[in-house]
């Protein structure tokens, strides 16, 4: 009746762990490798390198993190929302816009960082070195909790920051246009790369 008991509550707290950030990232990153090797790819296929390559992604934080406090603070919830969708459209339109006019090379080699977790683990960041051609390229995804997982706010790549430079990008346009200006704007870029 012990064991029973105990195998029950193991099970039980093995079920609630959060999941391990660097496990997470490499399954998803040899399953996205896997498609992307592939000499041609169904729509069905696309759409599931569509989300390999984004699903991690918090694009409603992201999109939240891209904007200056003063549009975040002046702007209505319903206004925020069409960005973050816009902004993610963009985003996930931009990368099988790549993956669709880059040919893809498999990494040479790639060695996955400890973790290192901040804000008493509710943020952890994941720094991964990844050899090609003898170039050594350094991405460090940068993830909050969410529930028993992580999903991923920025992207770091080689010391340029994704949600930084959209920042910097957002915030020159705002000094000139409103932010229905750049929700257009947006809209316009993701509609662009899906062609």
């Amino acid at each position: 009746m012990n064991k029973i008991i105990f195998a029950s509550l193991f099970m039980c707290v093995a079920a609630f762990a959060t999941q391990d950030p660097v496990a997470l990232l490499k399954k998803n990153d040899t399953e996205l490798q896997k498609e992307l090797r592939k000499k041609s790819h169904t729509p069905q296929e696309i759409e599931r390198i569509k989300h390999l390559s984004s699903g991690l992604f918090d694009f409603a934080k992201m999109a939240e993190r891209s904007l200056p406090r003063r549009t975040l603070d002046t702007t209505s919830p319903e206004l925020k929302a069409e960005f973050a969708r816009e902004f993610q459209r963009m985003i996930e339109n931009s990368s099988i816009h790549r993956f669709k006019t880059t040919k893809f090379t498999p990494p040479d080699s790639t060695i996955y960082e400890e973790p290192r977790y901040r804000r008493n683990g509710e943020e952890v960041w994941v720094s991964i070195h990844s050899w090609s051609k003898g170039k050594d390229m350094l991405m460090v995804y940068k993830m909050d909790k969410e529930g028993n997982s992580w999903r991923v706010w920025d992207l770091v790549i080689d010391d340029l920051s994704t949600t930084r430079n959209y920042q910097d990008q957002f915030k020159s346009i705002l000094e000139t246009k409103s932010f229905n200006e750049l929700i257009k704007t947006v809209k316009d870029k993701a509609d662009e790369y899906a062609k």
